[in-house]
């Protein structure tokens, strides 16, 4: 390396570390579309992973710990360090992903007619069973919407600013109203939901 652009490179490297907007501008030009394509060798086989946002998320790390570099060549080398690192840990979580979707696929098998079927039956005793709710007063299907999201009588209480005896009261009256409404399938959803 020649001195000049050594004294080129401590002269940008100190206008960096003092939050100098141009220096940041141009070691950003300097490296962006190498570490672009160094991403994008690293997760060649992974589409759903953006070479240009992980770049991005370096270089802001970066710009975070502008004071810690202690030369040029530092900063290359976070650079680099941290591109590849984040490609790893971006596929690790795509492998995650992609197993998660493998999991799901799996379980609904198109040979596996019944496990479709029962789902369907269960989506329909769902529909039901919301359809059902909005015909409720309108005290009745707030408190039984409430309780049906895991709430407690006492915390549809206290944000609905009404005593517990009233919510345990509107609950049996929305019960009374949906066994009426309701198929045998429905009625037993809406007790396993409370």
């Amino acid at each position: 390396m020649t001195s000049t652009q050594a004294i080129e490179e401590r002269a940008l490297l100190t206008a960096f570390q003092s939050g100098d907007s141009m220096a940041f501008d141009k070691i950003f030009r300097l490296y962006h579309a190498a570490l672009v394509f160094f991403a994008n060798r690293l997760i060649i086989s992974y589409d759903q992973i953006d070479a240009q946002e992980i770049v991005l998320d370096v270089f802001l790390k970066l710009h975070e710990r502008k004071e810690s570099f202690e030369s040029f060549n530092s900063i290359k080398a976070f650079l680099y360090i941290s591109t590849k690192n984040s490609c790893f840990k971006a596929i690790d979580k795509e492998k995650v992903r992609l197993k998660r979707i493998d999991g799901y696929t799996s379980a609904f098998n198109e040979s596996d007619e019944n496990n479709i079927l029962s789902q369907i039956v269960l989506s329909e005793v769902h529909r039901e069973l919301y359809q059902a709710l909005e015909l409720l007063p309108q005290q009745c299907r707030i408190i039984m919407q409430q309780l049906m999201e895991g709430k407690t009588p006492k915390e549809v209480s206290e944000e609905l600013d009404i005593s517990v005896s009233t919510i345990n009261s509107q609950k049996a009256r929305a019960i009374s109203i949906l066994k009426k409404r309701l198929s045998g399938a429905g009625l037993v959803f809406l007790l396993l939901q409370l």
